[in-house]
C-alpha cells in the first residue's frame, strides 16, 4: 500500500490517500471519498493545478477592491458598469472554468470560493470594516449586483457552482447580512420596475389593484419621506435589489400563502397604521426590520 497526495472533491484540503483503498472519510469535511475515483481523475488532469493557479494569480486587488458607486446604479447606469465589470472578471473566470474542466467541478469551486472568499476577509480586515460600516453595504451590494451576475454570465456549470459555493462561505460567515443569486437579467429589470415590490406582492395575492390605497400610501411614503432621510436613497437600493429575489423565493415556496399574510399582520399593517398616524419613523424602522428579517430567512435558501 502507498500513499498518494491528492485533495478532497469537496472541501479540497489536501489529503494522503491509501491507493489500494475504495473508501475514505475526509478528516476535514469528514464527507466520503471515492479514492479509486479522485487518483484516476487526479491522473488525467495534471493542468489543474496550473490552471487554477492562473486563475488565482489573475484575481488582482483591484477586482477585490472594487466598490460599486451606489448613486449611479440604476435603470440607466447600471448595463454600462456591469458591462465593464464582467469583462474585467472575463479573463479570470474563464480561466477558472478551463481548471474545471481539467479537473472536477465541485473540486475547483469549492477551492476557488474558498480563495474568494479569503480575499474578501483579508480586504474587510485591512479595512477594519465592520458589518454597520455603510462601505460594508456598498460590498455587499456590489457582490449581488455584480460579482454573482458576472459569475453566471459565463453560463458555465462551473461558473453556477462557484456562485453557489460562494454563497454558502458568505451567509455562514454572515448569516444577518446573507446575500441570494440572481442573474443580470433579472436585476436589471428590477431596476426598470421601480416597484414597491414586496408590498405589491402581497397586495396582489390579497387580490387588490396597483393603484389600490395601500400601495398608494407606501409609495408617497418612499418618495415624499423615505428619500429625503439620511441614508434613505441607500436604503431605497437595497430594497430595489433585494426584494425582487425575496420575491421569486417566497413564490415557489408551497407555504407562500401564510408568509405573505404573516408579511401584512407583522409588519405592512402596523407600517400603514403609523403613516396614517403621521409617524412615518415608526413606519421606517418596522420596514427596515421587516427587509432584514426576509433577507436572513429566504436569501440564504
Amino acid at each position: 500500500m502507498q500513499f498518494i497526495s491528492a485533495q478532497c472533491p469537496h472541501c479540497g484540503k489536501e489529503l494522503q490517500l491509501p491507493d489500494d483503498a475504495q473508501q475514505v472519510v475526509c478528516m476535514y469535511c469528514a464527507k466520503p471519498i471515492d479514492v479509486q475515483a479522485v487518483l484516476c481523475s487526479q491522473g488525467d488532469s495534471e493542468s489543474y493545478p496550473s490552471l487554477l493557479r492562473t486563475a488565482k494569480e489573475q484575481l488582482k486587488n483591484d477586482l477585490v477592491a472594487y466598490r460599486a458607486n451606489i448613486q449611479a446604479v440604476n435603470n440607466h447606469g447600471y448595463p454600462e458598469a456591469f458591462r465593464s465589470y464582467a469583462e474585467r472578471w472575463a479573463p479570470v473566470l474563464q480561466a477558472y472554468c478551463a481548471a474545471a474542466e481539467a479537473g472536477s467541478i465541485e473540486r475547483a469551486a469549492e477551492e476557488y470560493s474558498v480563495f474568494l472568499m479569503e480575499r474578501f476577509l483579508e480586504l474587510f480586515q485591512q479595512m477594519e470594516l465592520k458589518e454597520s460600516d455603510t462601505r460594508f453595504f456598498d460590498y455587499r451590494y456590489t457582490v449581488v449586483a455584480f460579482l454573482i451576475p458576472a459569475i453566471l454570465k459565463q453560463e458555465h456549470e462551473a461558473a453556477e457552482a462557484l456562485a453557489d459555493h460562494f454563497l454558502e462561505k458568505w451567509n455562514k460567515q454572515y448569516p444577518k447580512k446573507p446575500l441570494g443569486k440572481a442573474r443580470y437579467e433579472e436585476i436589471s429589470r428590477g431596476f426598470r420596475q421601480r416597484l414597491c415590490f414586496i408590498t405589491t406582492a402581497v397586495c396582489e395575492f390579497q387580490g387588490k389593484s396597483d393603484d389600490c390605497y395601500e400601495l398608494t400610501a407606501f409609495r408617497r411614503f418612499r418618495d415624499d419621506w423615505l428619500t429625503q432621510t439620511p441614508g434613505g436613497r441607500r436604503k431605497i437600493q437595497e430594497y430595489y435589489l433585494f426584494a425582487p429575489i425575496l420575491v421569486q423565493k417566497i413564490d415557489h415556496r408551497a407555504d407562500r400563502a401564510s408568509i405573505y399574510q404573516g408579511i401584512w399582520q407583522n409588519y405592512l399593517q402596523p407600517c400603514l397604521v403609523e403613516l396614517e398616524a403621521g409617524n412615518p419613523e415608526n413606519c421606517a424602522r418596522t420596514y427596515e426590520d421587516m427587509v432584514s428579517r426576509l433577507e436572513q430567512e429566504f436569501l440564504p435558501a
